[in-house]
């Protein structure tokens, strides 16, 4: 029986990290990819110059 509750755990395990990156992936904020964004294009040209 110590095999199958192994077994178990690891099934736990891969579901809880599923659902939390579904759910970070849903909730995340928006305003923060946009500053990321901006500051993105921002090195991009400066590295262009």
């Amino acid at each position: 029986m110590g095999l199958e509750a192994v077994f178990f755990l690891g099934a736990l395990v891969l579901l809880t990290a599923l659902i939390y990156g579904v759910l970070s992936y849903r909730y995340r904020n928006r305003a923060l990819d946009r500053v990321a964004e901006q500051v993105t294009r921002l090195r991009y040209r400066k590295n262009e110059t």
